[in-house]
């Protein structure tokens, strides 16, 4: 992810952000869209497994005692399985603390994966996607929350995955940027994707400066 995000925080530089990374605990092969920029044997890690619901589990706990121990933090920056991984957490963290801040002002999401149901991982130890609700007069399930949702139209592995969690965030606060590229991040290759998503970020960033 760091060396991913290398391009984006190049042209970020300037606006005094700082990253940490949070790293997997489950050992897995190298995803197929980084075999050219990675050993494909070297040691890689995921967060969680979709067929083993105790992953999930600890992923999330994970995540708090991690977020407990090193934050406060402004927002956060999501790719593929990790989306997955913090929207769930969101939407679990609004359903339990529903008077409780979020613990991000913000978030982008690239290629983000579809966040899992927290009801069902709790109640019957099942992993299993969240479905957008319906009906559209109740509130998102990250309602108030700013964010980014960055994907390309040649991703062929999660673009859909990417509309549903798009579909479970605040359409008041949402941004989409759609580009040319395919399940990545854009980097200095594709310059016109890298500074769409620059901007998108930024935008983000602005509204939650904008709202303090």
């Amino acid at each position: 992810m760091e060396s991913q995000l290398a391009a984006i925080r190049h042209e970020l530089l300037n606006d005094g952000h700082t990253y940490d990374f949070v790293e997997g605990t489950i050992p897995a092969p190298l995803a197929p869209e980084l075999v050219t920029f990675f050993p494909t044997d070297g040691a890689y890690y995921d967060y969680f497994s979709h067929d083993k619901a105790e992953t999930l589990t600890k992923a999330l706990n994970d995540l708090t005692r991690f977020l407990e121990l090193e934050g406060p933090y402004d927002g956060l920056i999501a790719f593929s399985l990790g989306g997955a991984l913090a929207a769930t957490f969101l939407i679990r963290e609004a359903a339990q603390h529903p008077q409780r801040p979020l613990p991000f002002k913000c978030a982008i999401f690239f290629c983000g994966g579809a966040p899992l149901d927290p009801v069902a991982l709790e109640e019957a130890g099942q992993v299993r996607l969240l479905d957008p609700d319906p009906d559209t007069t109740r509130p998102a399930p990250l309602a108030g929350l700013p964010t980014a949702h960055i994907w390309g139209a040649n991703d062929d592995l999660w673009r859909d995955r990417s509309e549903r969690l798009c579909a479970l965030c605040d359409p008041e606060e949402r941004l989409v940027l759609v580009h040319g590229e395919g399940h990545s991040i854009p980097g200095a290759r594709a310059k016109e994707a890298l500074l769409g998503a620059v901007r998108a970020i930024r935008r983000t960033v602005g509204r939650v400066t904008m709202a303090v």
